[in-house]
């Protein structure tokens, strides 16, 4: 009994989500589907609310007051260059 209470359990952990596949091409029929689905949401924009620091040593000292991590963002020339 326990194997499928098991079994079960795992089954449902991939079990496919409600969540509405793309369709394979854009027309005038499904054209607001297909903006809904690729349209950003508004966790997609939650990096906006971390407190981003440009001083590394001020944001180590925060970062270990909070007991938090800390991530390195590293990046060199033009963001938008090498496209």
């Amino acid at each position: 009994m326990k194997s499928r209470s098991f079994l079960l359990a795992l089954a449902l952990c991939f079990a496919p989500t409600s969540a509405t596949a793309a369709p394979d091409q854009l027309t005038w029929q499904n054209y607001e589907s297909v903006k809904s689905h690729v349209a950003p949401k508004k966790e997609d924009f939650a990096f906006k609310e971390v407190d981003w620091h440009m001083d590394l040593p001020k944001a180590i000292s925060e970062a270990s007051e909070a007991d938090k991590p800390l991530l390195l963002w590293l990046y060199f020339g033009n963001p938008q260059g090498n496209c």
